[in-house]
């Protein structure tokens, strides 16, 4: 059996085509980014067609936004272009995983040549999503539909998506139920949860805090939940913690940080490298991800292979892998209340949990799945 992926950025299904191919279940993996840039790619079975990735990124940091085309046509060139590419280079294979809104192309070329389409599915659908985030962007005063990338023309393009996958693979339970909502059948998802590099993100050399630290990563922004977290902080007042915030603060995000005047002061580290990251982890006491929305949130497994519990919201998708007050917690998405006697247990209860999420468990999932849809056939 063989299994390929199409992606235009390397994002889960690279880490999840490397444990394939150490499984001798690999197909091809088709990558908009050329093979230089992705890591460790050693004798993976890679296709790469990275010119309008490459320009597209190049414009995004060298071209001034007034003088470039707006970032969603932009994106939409290079993913139909991407799309249009690994459509004519299919080669043979049992399935074929796209990425929504980049594999109409590809699901037709497959359907063509008898093979099997999966749409791979890292968020629930985009509509429901965006139905999720709206009410928060409003309170900003924020169109959301000024700032994310999809117009009636990315939905009809879904939608012709959607009618020619024969499966859909799903990173968690919250995605599965979303997709259910959307019409589709459950026997025809799958869940497959996500991992993280072990070599990476591990808890040997960790080194326990002397103050009660929580560490918020990712982009820093209204869909992460920083209203909610930055009342948890209010609520707080003066205890002895410490606050450390890594990732990209987005422009949304800046009202609210200066709009903060809690005595707990986050302290910003701005993005840093997946190393820097697990060494972050490793000297904190809890993570936080208390998203409006989050089909998974794959700093959760880095965190757990560090021994740092999660403390994440119930929108988020890998609350799936959250066993309450063993190796984190589960709160409602809007409540600092609820998030705050969390953090006030986990400060009287320290604990750091000593199971590994990497991706072979995940890609023997694939497998099982994969392979009870060919008995099926």
């Amino acid at each position: 059996m063989k299994i390929s992926f199409a992606a235009t950025n390397p994002c889960h299904v690279y880490e999840m085509a490397q444990a394939l191919h150490r499984r001798d279940a690999l197909g091809v993996y088709y990558s908009g980014y050329p093979r230089w840039r992705l890591r460790d790619p050693g004798d993976l079975p890679i296709r790469a067609h990275s010119g309008r990735t490459l320009v597209t990124y190049a414009s995004l940091r060298f071209i001034a936004p007034r003088f470039r085309p707006a970032n969603r046509s932009l994106f939409l060139w290079q993913d139909r272009g991407f799309d249009r590419w690994a459509g004519r280079e299919l080669e043979p294979c049992d399935f074929i995983h796209g990425i929504p809104g980049q594999c109409l192309e590809l699901f037709r070329s497959a359907q063509r040549k008898g093979l099997t389409p999966v749409l791979n599915h890292a968020t629930g659908p985009v509509r429901q999503w965006i139905q999720l985030l709206r009410p928060e962007y409003e309170r900003a005063g924020l169109d959301l539909d000024t700032v994310t990338p999809y117009d009636a023309a990315y939905f009809q393009r879904e939608t012709q998506e959607y009618a020619l996958a024969d499966y859909h693979c799903a990173a968690s339970t919250v995605v599965r139920d979303q997709l259910v909502a959307e019409g589709i059948d459950a026997r025809r998802i799958w869940v497959v949860p996500y991992g993280a590099d072990p070599a990476i993100f591990h808890r040997r050399e960790r080194r326990p805090p002397e103050r009660f630290t929580i560490a918020f990563a990712g982009q820093i922004g209204l869909r992460k939940g920083l209203r909610t977290f930055l009342e948890t902080l209010t609520q707080a007042g003066g205890r002895d913690w410490a606050v450390d915030f890594y990732g990209p603060v987005l422009p949304e995000a800046r009202p609210l940080l200066a709009a903060y005047d809690g005595v707990l002061q986050p302290r910003l580290h701005g993005p840093v490298s997946q190393r820097e990251l697990a060494e972050a982890f490793r000297r904190s006491s809890v993570l936080v991800l208390p998203s409006l929305e989050e089909g998974f949130g794959l700093v959760v497994p880095q965190a757990l292979n560090c021994g740092l519990p999660c403390l994440v919201s119930d929108r988020v998708g890998a609350r799936d892998l959250i066993h309450n007050r063993q190796n984190g917690s589960i709160v409602a998405y809007d409540k600092a209340d609820e998030l705050l006697h969390e953090l006030l247990w986990w400060a009287a209860h320290p604990g750091s949990p000593d199971t590994i999420h990497d991706w072979e468990a995940p890609a023997e999932a694939l497998i099982a799945h994969s392979q009870r849809a060919l008995q099926l056939s």
